[in-house]
């Protein structure tokens, strides 16, 4: 009898398990009650909420915070969410953006990073400015650069400065693919690519970059919430500037003007590119990040590189949250709506399991990762295969389909895990990318409708606009970003950083687009760790993550 009752809970999949757990009910159940749930009195954190708010309407004397004012939904069960793995439960409200500190210092962290090629300002100094560039004069501008990154003088000592403690997580540091270089520089100041990647994928990286000497730079967290991700250059250039002048003694308007132009300009590299004024954001925001910057900077591939599946799953996670939640949801919509697009990922097994399936499936299918040949036939076979799977899941399990409630998040989990596996099968994104929207296709042949809005105009378009290459609408699949036409919809946008990721595992490598996004998110020494991306979101749902940036050291004790 325990052996038959231990072969009985194998055979129920993990998520149907962690489903019953959150919501008390059976998946076998296909009748459920109504009303008697409490409304939003059932949620801890909506009670919570209540109350803070009538203290507020106290103290400020206007209406505040009450969910009585909404649309009665007394019947719907509202759960909370154990995350996949980590076997941790969490409030959904845990998971907004807003109330959760390690997604807010996930897109700070993002923001206030830039990357500069040293080249051509040594060169300035070099052949016009006839100065000397040593390892013992690089050492010293990069003493006197992470003093003025936080905001200090390095030429007029009467001029005011930020409270260190306000800036502690600023900071510069140099790398190079030339392990001589490096050897010679001062080793608080080198990011050493040999000690944090694994040797193959440290050759690769370095290789790719050559001798040049790079810097990465993050500025202090506090800037770019204060004056917005687009400051992030203009405050690298200028705090550079000033290192330069102090150390090699640098006056005159037309030396500092030829190196302000090669600083600013020329030379530096920005984590998000320029968008459309319309949107009202600057450089380095979510809408203006490469979709396969994304996949670089998530960082599972380095620390867990026997486990690819981990990393197309973080992948995927950190691309809904900056582009499904943080972009369109957020910064596009504002308001409500956007923990979800958080959550469904990375909750209750169910987004986990059907990657590990269709990754399976993948192998078993051809071989291995990266053996489907290039053709419509392997795009029709992946989007097949990920459609029905995840449909019949749907048609299964009645807790599978209240957790994603509504059609757009369903759509949303048969895209992405179909995306990846088209880009695991063939090695090539665009194969994940057609897949997905193929599935999405068959997926509305067999129930009727996809999700609400605008998501069947993006499918629908995605061939047409995924092949061109006009320089107005498009761009390589790695180098496009959310603010290309048509992409700023209620849309999928996760489904390219994920075809992206599956088809970087299915080739190897070390890096899915550009080496020094992947060598510049491989340490970072105050904030997100982009190495353990879940653990990071547990620990900001948990009231556990310390975020930079606070204004504790200028303000009352409280």
């Amino acid at each position: 009898m325990v052996k038959d009752k231990e072969r009985k809970d194998e055979a129920i999949p993990d998520y149907v398990k962690s489903l019953e757990k959150v919501f008390k009910e059976s998946d076998k159940n296909r009748r459920t009650a109504f009303y008697r749930y409490g409304a939003w009195r059932q949620s801890k954190r909506k009670r919570e909420f209540y109350d803070y708010a009538r203290k507020l309407e106290s103290e400020l004397g206007i209406p505040r915070y009450n969910p009585e004012l909404g649309i009665p939904l007394g019947q719907r069960k509202i759960a909370p969410y154990e995350i996949s793995k980590e076997k941790v439960v969490v409030e959904g409200e845990d998971m907004h953006i807003c109330n959760n500190a390690a997604i807010m210092q996930l897109f700070d962290d993002i923001a206030r990073t830039a990357i500069m090629d040293l080249t051509p300002a040594h060169e300035i100094l070099q052949k016009r400015l006839g100065k000397a560039v040593t390892p013992e004069t690089l050492n010293r501008v990069m003493e006197v650069w992470n003093h003025t990154i936080g905001g200090a003088a390095a030429v007029q000592e009467h001029m005011f400065e930020i409270n260190p403690l306000l800036v502690r997580d600023g900071y510069v540091k140099l790398f190079s693919g030339d392990d001589k270089v490096a050897d010679l520089l001062d080793k608080r100041i080198v990011l050493d690519i040999n000690r944090l990647f694994p040797q193959e994928k440290a050759d690769i990286l370095k290789k790719a970059i050559g001798d040049k000497i790079f810097a990465l730079a993050r500025i202090p967290t506090i800037a770019v919430r204060n004056y917005g991700s687009a400051m992030t250059k203009r405050w690298v250039a200028t705090t550079c500037l000033s290192a330069f002048a102090n150390v090699y003694g640098i006056s005159g308007e037309t030396a500092i003007n030829t190196l302000v132009y090669t600083l600013r300009h020329r030379t530096i590299i920005g984590i998000g590119d320029t968008i459309a004024v319309r949107y009202g954001r600057g450089e380095n925001s979510p809408g203006g990040i490469p979709f396969g910057y994304i996949c670089d900077i998530v960082q599972t591939d380095r620390v867990y590189p026997d486990d690819p599946v981990k990393y197309l799953l973080d992948v995927a996670e950190i691309s809904s949250i900056l582009l499904d939640a943080g972009w369109l949801q957020q910064m596009l919509s504002g308001g409500l709506g956007a923990p979800i697009r958080v959550l469904f990922l990375i909750s209750n097994e169910v987004f986990d399991s059907i990657v590990e399936h269709m990754a399976g499936w993948v192998v078993e299918k051809y071989g291995g990762y990266g053996k489907a040949p290039w053709t419509i036939s392997t795009i029709e076979e992946v989007a097949k295969a990920g459609s029905k799977y995840c449909q019949d899941i749907y048609d299964s399990s009645p807790l599978v389909c209240e957790m994603l409630f509504g059609g757009s998040l369903r759509s949303r989990v048969m895209a992405y895990s179909t995306a990846i596996a088209g880009g695991l099968a063939s090695g090539h994104p665009m194969i994940g990318v057609e897949a997905a929207h193929l599935s999405q296709m068959i997926r509305k042949e067999r129930t009727g409708r996809l999700g609400f809005f605008a998501q069947d105009q993006f499918h629908n378009q995605g061939q047409a606009n995924d092949w061109t290459l006009l320089t107005d609408q498009a761009q390589v699949m790695e180098m496009r970003n959310a603010s290309y036409p048509d992409y700023n919809v209620v849309a999928n946008l996760t489904t390219f950083p994920s075809a992206i990721a599956g088809a970087y595992i299915a080739r190897g490598g070390a890096y899915a687009c550009n080496p020094l996004v992947k060598i510049a998110f491989s340490e970072n020494l105050a904030g997100f760790d982009f190495g353990n991306i879940r653990k990071t979101l547990v620990k900001g749902a948990l009231r556990e993550f310390m975020p930079e940036g606070e204004r504790d050291p200028v303000i009352p004790p409280h």
